[in-house]
Parts: C-alpha cells; structure tokens; sequence
C-alpha cells in the first residue's frame, strides 16, 4: 500500500502546517530589507545612531548597540527625509530592536476612516529611476 502524501509523521524540527510560520504572524505587511543610517531620538534628547535592516507600511527592525536600551516611545529620524517618525519599540534583543508607528488614538467624533494611516518612507531601490 503506498503511503499517501502528508500521511507520515513530522520529522523532529520540521514546521506544522497548523502553526503559521513567524512571518505569517506579523500583521505589517510586506517587509523591505535595507540598509539605511537612521537617528534615535529619545524623549530625554538622547540621541543614538542606528541603522534601518527592513522596513513594513508600519514599523521596521532597527540594528543598534546593546548597550542602548530604547524606551518604551522615540522619534527616529532619517537622513533626507523632511519629518521624523514617531514610534513604539516593540521589543529589543541584542543588537536589534523592532518599532512600530505610534498612531494617535481617534477622538470619539472621528472615526477610523476620517484619519490616513502613516506609513514608512518607501525605501530607496539602488539603480532606480527617480
């Protein structure tokens, strides 16, 4: 009798299929990769070098010193870009720490629809035409 596909056990380490992998769980869509200087900017006026590994519409994964433990909230600001962001760390382990875009919360009288959602800059493609 021959076995019928996904009718043998899982092997020791393989994924489930009823366990969405890590990226299926991220709700920030799309991730970028990149490689872009960026400044944290602390609420105490701290400021630390950091450099964007991948971005989303929504947050980004930051490389910066261990030795730099964010605070809950801080602004980043980026080279040539004519606004800073205001964001949320998510979390922080060793050299790298993920943020999200801190959204203000509506007004009772403002609904969802009336505010755009911020978003990233889009990152600059090498070789692309501007």
């Amino acid at each position: 009798m021959d076995a019928k596909a996904g009718s043998e056990p899982a092997k020791a380490g393989s994924h489930l299929s009823l366990v969405p992998a890590p990226s299926e769980k991220r709700s920030g869509g799309r991730r970028n990769a990149v490689m872009m200087p960026a400044t944290i900017v602390c609420p105490d006026g701290a400021t630390h070098p950091c450099v964007i590994r991948d971005m989303s519409a929504t947050g980004a994964k930051l490389a910066i010193s261990r030795r730099h433990r964010l605070p809950a909230e801080v602004t980043l600001a980026i080279p040539g870009q004519a606004v800073a962001y205001a964001v949320a760390r998510q979390w922080q382990r060793g050299d790298f720490a993920g943020v999200v875009l801190a959204v203000a919360k509506p007004d009772a009288d403002t609904s969802d629809a009336d505010m755009p959602a911020p978003e990233m800059p889009a990152p600059e493609m090498p070789g692309a035409a501007t």
